[in-house]
């Protein structure tokens, strides 16, 4: 316990160190000339800050510019910033945030801390969204969901308590993977637990926070579970991309959940290398998760008939049905399971599939998903999802 104890105080003046490191790396790329007006104006020198071009459209109207790192890609336009205003009394303004290359997507959320956020009202069109904020001289956070970036996931994983916080790899421009691993001498049994490949995916990253800060908790249904399973948990596969609030890619500027045939990126290797090496010891992937978000809930599944590329049947075929049926019959929500599979796709779950034999399931919840029910679902997927394994 002293060990542990010593070990969380160092990653959290490490992390405190990263922190400042990420505040210069942002203070140092950010371009955020063209939004300062004389009025107010619009910073994005924090973590995951993101804001292309701004323009002053009226006396007390501003368009702002979502523009995506490269194309083509995913459209899914992230933003964050700060609004600040100049003059001693608070001054109503008007925000339009303009997508280009894709329609808007999340709705604007607003916070003074980067901890409790709300939703702001909002008109829309394909491509915009507008609403109305009172500038002050005390900074206004607006985000498109809630701010989850590299330091979060450093301090979230040293509250965890259990198993060995390790790095996984290194990312294009050097920043650390971070990583939780569990191991049982009792088993040789493995379940893998992945998020963030696309950053701008909130939702999913709430849901794999709920979901394990249950699987590591003294529960007495996970405890038991911990002493029969290995647990490997990557909470972030693109810090880079988390860092900068990319819409969707790494700092090379390609998809992590389409470079799984590939394995092109250093992301990518890493996991695959560890995997690997889990693999080579004697351990025995049984099932892994990849959290992500879209338009709606849904659990992206492989055939259960389905023949991997080394023309083997998946090892429990029926496993995932019968999870997502327990879990139907345990929420007041919708369950939606659609398989299906692609060998030239490059998604994780496919690569789990034809190269360790396994089923993996994309685990997608709604960008608009209630807060309170991404936490009830994660929960209930879990204790189901344990229940089958």
């Amino acid at each position: 316990m002293l060990l542990r104890s010593l070990f969380v105080v160092a990653l959290l003046l490490s992390s405190a160190g990263f922190a400042k490191a990420e505040q210069a790396s942002v203070n140092a790329t950010s371009n955020t000339d063209s939004c300062v007006f004389s009025t107010v104006s619009f910073a994005t020198n924090f973590a995951s800050g993101r804001l292309d071009d701004c323009q002053q459209t009226g006396s007390d109207s501003f368009t702002l510019h979502l523009k995506p790192e490269n194309l083509p890609i995913n459209p899914s336009p992230w933003y964050a910033f700060k609004v600040i205003g100049r003059e001693a009394q608070p001054k109503p303004i008007t925000i339009t945030l303009m997508t280009h290359n894709g329609p808007a997507r999340y709705s604007p959320k607003v916070s003074l801390d980067q901890q409790v956020w709300a939703p702001v009202a909002f008109s829309k069109t394909d491509q915009s969204m507008q609403f109305k904020l009172s500038a002050s001289k005390t900074p206004i956070y607006v985000a498109a969901g809630e701010i989850i970036n590299n330091v979060t996931y450093t301090r979230w994983l040293s509250d965890l308590e259990q198993g060995h916080i390790g790095t996984l790899g290194l990312t294009v421009e050097n920043r650390a993977i971070p990583m939780l691993e569990h191991r049982t001498p009792n088993s040789q049994d493995w379940l893998i637990l992945i998020g963030r490949q696309h950053p701008p995916e909130i939702t999913g990253a709430l849901a794999l926070m709920h979901f394990n800060n249950l699987l590591w908790s003294d529960d007495p249904t996970v405890s038991a579970f911990r002493s029969r399973y290995n647990i490997l948990l990557v909470p972030n596969m693109n810090p880079d991309g988390v860092h900068r609030g990319n819409w969707r890619h790494n700092r090379n500027g390609l998809d992590l959940n389409r470079d799984w045939k590939n394995r092109s990126q250093p992301e990518t290797q890493a996991l695959h290398t560890k995997l690997k090496a889990i693999e080579a010891e004697g351990g025995v992937i049984r099932f892994a998760l990849d959290f992500h978000s879209t338009n709606r809930n849904v659990y992206y599944t492989m055939d259960h008939d389905y023949v991997t590329a080394k023309g083997k049947p998946l090892a429990q075929p029926q496993l995932v049905n019968n999870w997502l049926s327990s879990l139907a019959g345990r929420v007041p929500y919708k369950i939606e399971n659609k398989p299906s599979h692609n060998q030239d796709s490059g998604v994780f779950k496919q690569y789990m599939a034809d190269e360790f034999g396994v089923h993996s399931v994309t685990y997608e919840v709604g960008d608009d998903t209630d807060r309170a029910e991404i936490k009830v679902m994660a929960e209930a997927a879990l204790r189901t999802l344990i229940e089958h394994l």
